[in-house]
Order: C-alpha cells, then sequence, then structure tokens
C-alpha cells in the first residue's frame, strides 16, 4: 500500500481494514480524515465508504460520500470513480468532474491491482462481484448472461483471495462467504470454504470468523475442528468462543462429554466480557443449579444483565423471575410485560404463567376465557405447571364449574412431573366406595 499512499492513510486503512477490533475504527477514520485534508486523492475515497457504507461503525450519510466523491474525483483519483459507480452515484456534477472515462479509471485500479495493492485488488474484486463489469463494459447477451456472471464470479473470488492474503479483512469475507453460500454462480462448496480458511489463519484477523467456522463445522459434524476454533476463540479472547466451547460442556454432545462446571467457568467468562449469550447462560446455569448451587439471586442478576444487552430469549426467565419471586420480589406486571414482548417478537412464552395472569386478574386485566385457553395449550405441550394451574382452576371453580374430577386428573398430571405442591394437592381429595373422588 505505501507505494500508493501516504503513511497517514497506510495507518488509518490497517486500522479500518486489516483488524477486528472496532475500539480501534474511530482512530482509523480520524487518520483518513486527516489525509483528507491533506488532499489525498485516494483518500476521499475510504472516507467516502466509510459514509456510504458505514465501514468503521460510521453512520451512513449520502451526502457527505458524494461530496467525498466528487472532490476525490476532481483530485484524479480513480479509486473514487469506481467506488462512486458502486454507489450508484456517478452522475450529474460527480460523473462531470471525471477527467477520462469510466474504462480509464478502472485500468488505472487494475494496474495498481495488478502491482499487488490489496485495497485495489478488493475494489476490482467488487466490480467483478456486483455486476458492474458487464453492465458497464461486457454488456452480454441474454443467453450469455449467464455464463458470463459465472466467469465474473470466478475472476471476483481471484482477486478477493489475492487480496485476504495480505490481510485485508472485507476481501477474506467476500471470498469466504462467496464459496460458502455459493453466490453469484461460485459453487457452493462448505469443505472447500473452510479448508481455503484455515490457509488465511495468520495472514488476515480472523476473529470475527471464529462463530462461524465453529458452526459450520458443528454442522459437518467436525467436532475436533469445531473445538479447536473455540479453544482458540477463548485464548483469543473472543467472548462468543466461550459460550460456544461451554454450550459444549452443558449438553454433552458435539465432541465432549458434559461438564456442567467448565460449561459455567466459560459463561461466566463471556458474562465479564459483557457478552449478552454468556450472561444469559450463566443465569441457566446458577437457575437450574447445573455445576453450582442453585442461586435465584445470581441468575435474576445475569439475566437482567443480559436483558440489558439486547439478548431476547432472556425475557422468558425474567418473566419467571418475576412471576415467582425469584432473586427478585414478585413482580406480576413486570412478569407480563416481559411476556408480552415476547408474544410481540413472536418468540415463546411461558404460557402457563400468563395463563395464569389472565385467570386471576394479575398484572393483567382479568381474562378467564384466554387465561384458560393458554393454559390448557401450555398443559398440551406436557407443561407440568400448567397442569397444576388447571387443577387450582377446577378445584377453585375459577372461571369455570367446580369439578373435583378434572382437578384431581390435573394435579395428577403435574405430580407425574414432579410440580411442587401437586402431591399436597392431591392429598386433599379421597375415593369414595363408589369410586368418586370428593374432599378429605
Amino acid at each position: 500500500m505505501e507505494r500508493f499512499y501516504s503513511n497517514t492513510l497506510c495507518r488509518g486503512l490497517r486500522l479500518l481494514y486489516f483488524q477486528a477490533d472496532p475500539s480501534l475504527f474511530a482512530e482509523g477514520v480520524q487518520l483518513l480524515e486527516k489525509a483528507v485534508a491533506d488532499e489525498e486523492p485516494h483518500a476521499f475515497y475510504f472516507l467516502a465508504r466509510c459514509y456510504g457504507w458505514g465501514d468503521g461503525n460510521v453512520a451512513e450519510n449520502e451526502k457527505k460520500a458524494k461530496k467525498l466523491s466528487k472532490r476525490g474525483i476532481e483530485l484524479g483519483s480513480s479509486l473514487c470513480v469506481l467506488g462512486a459507480d458502486r454507489m450508484d452515484i456517478l452522475k450529474g456534477d460527480i460523473k462531470n468532474a471525471m477527467k477520462g472515462t469510466l474504462k480509464d479509471a478502472f485500468d488505472d485500479v487494475m494496474a495498481m491491482a495488478q502491482s499487488g495493492e490489496p485495497m485495489a485488488q478488493y475494489a476490482i474484486g467488487l466490480f467483478y462481484f456486483w455486476g458492474d463489469m458487464y453492465l458497464n463494459f461486457q454488456k452480454p447477451a441474454k443467453e450469455n448472461f449467464s455464463k458470463c456472471e459465472k466467469e465474473n464470479a470466478a475472476q471476483a473470488l481471484k482477486w478477493f483471495r489475492l487480496s485476504s492474503a495480505q490481510g485485508c479483512l472485507p476481501s477474506f469475507r467476500n471470498a469466504f462467504n462467496s464459496v460458502r453460500n455459493g453466490v453469484n454462480g461460485v459453487t457452493k462448496d462448505l469443505e472447500e470454504a473452510l479448508r481455503w480458511a484455515e490457509t488465511m489463519d495468520g495472514k488476515v484477523d480472523m476473529r470475527d470468523y471464529y462463530h462461524s467456522f465453529i458452526l459450520e463445522y458443528q454442522k459437518l459434524k467436525r467436532y475436533d475442528d469445531a473445538i479447536r476454533w473455540c479453544e482458540r476463540g477463548v485464548r483469543d479472547g473472543v467472548s462468543v468462543c466461550a459460550v460456544n466451547l461451554g454450550l459444549v460442556y452443558l449438553y454433552g454432545d458435539r465432541g465432549a462429554d458434559a461438564d456442567y462446571e467448565k460449561a459455567l467457568q466459560l459463561f461466566n467468562k463471556a458474562a465479564l466480557a459483557g457478552d449478552e449469550y454468556g450472561s444469559y447462560n450463566a443465569g441457566r446455569c446458577y437457575y437450574h443449579g447445573w455445576g453450582c448451587a442453585a442461586d435465584y439471586n445470581e441468575a435474576f442478576r445475569l439475566f437482567d444483565q443480559s436483558y440489558r444487552g439486547g439478548h431476547q430469549a432472556v425475557k422468558s426467565y425474567l418473566a419467571q423471575c418475576y412471576f415467582y419471586g425469584r432473586g427478585t420480589l414478585v413482580n406480576y406486571e413486570m412478569a407480563v410485560r416481559m411476556m408480552n414482548m415476547l408474544i410481540n417478537e413472536n418468540q415463546n412464552y411461558p404460557k402457563e404463567l400468563m395463563g395464569y395472569c389472565c385467570l386471576y386478574g394479575q398484572g393483567i386485566a382479568t381474562d378467564m376465557v384466554r387465561g384458560k385457553r393458554l393454559l390448557e395449550e401450555a398443559a398440551q405441550e406436557n407443561n407440568g405447571q400448567a397442569w397444576m394451574f388447571l387443577g387450582d382452576m377446577y378445584d377453585k371453580g375459577v372461571g369455570v364449574a367446580e369439578n373435583i374430577p378434572m382437578a384431581v386428573s390435573c394435579y395428577q398430571k403435574a405430580a407425574d412431573k414432579k410440580v411442587a405442591g401437586a402431591g399436597e394437592a392431591l392429598g386433599r381429595y379421597k375415593k369414595t366406595l363408589l369410586g368418586k373422588w370428593k374432599r378429605r
């Protein structure tokens, strides 16, 4: 890169496109801005990318992207020309700022790419990948379109791989996903995608892809490779990998025996790093007593931390905590709030708890019809607590006629599920000599 860009711009590009720590992106953007202030032509292209596509976690701003692209083109940046074409803004006064043709700009960037400049290689790859080549230059007949698209996809893959070998992360992403998913005529081949990715180890900062490698190796049932990347991620401080490995130990599958204590250690490690999935799974361990003594206070703290981090499924556990007063005070309103959020998100929620709240008007307006329906639905899903609540409903005649045989039947199903209090509830009844149930 040093042949084509200033030291300032090179340092900025390395922070934005050649490493995976987002905390360093802001410094990279600042270096690009300095290079722009110095009127370095190609710097305008890279800063325009930030505003055009959100590179470096910059808020998108089309107006700024256009202004930067135009000035870069005026200063003679061929990369700005290709970038403006890619952003579909190469028109009007931006196009009029060009000193040559689009083909001239392409040839200039191609020369940079052929000399080994990785960001130019990435730009050429994009030109082939997104169809700019056949739309602007090739314009194939309809019957030749598929063949042309496939040839261009192969060219894009070639340039992405060359750029990746020098550490360019977005090129690695496009090269890996093209083969992994089979994009634009590239043959889908997960094994080949992973084989090639392994060759990039040590060349590309692949921390953002460890999780993908783990999932894909698990899909292929290559569990040793999945665990290898889990352990690599744990060493490199990638919290999602600690969660991945923790789940392997929690469920005792995918290449390792169950070990709740190891699972909890890994979940806690991820939770300490601020990972909401780590907090969620560590909370589950404390809630159920997996690998530790059950501790509702710690479970609630972790569930709340996970919720504040944006985890969705944790709302189900929080609803239970608020409903039963586990680790916090009983708060039916909060329990209902959590369940309503899950309902609005089309997620699973504890129907038995919402059924109870509707039946008795706890945290929500009384709706006995809905309450009974939800309890019955949950019971049919083999939920023991739902059977317990149905037993209470028939025992007390809440929204239905009192029905002792039905209450006994429901309590028996709850007892079979070892629901707390079900045995005691059954003890309130006895059979008459005629075989009918009645209260003792």
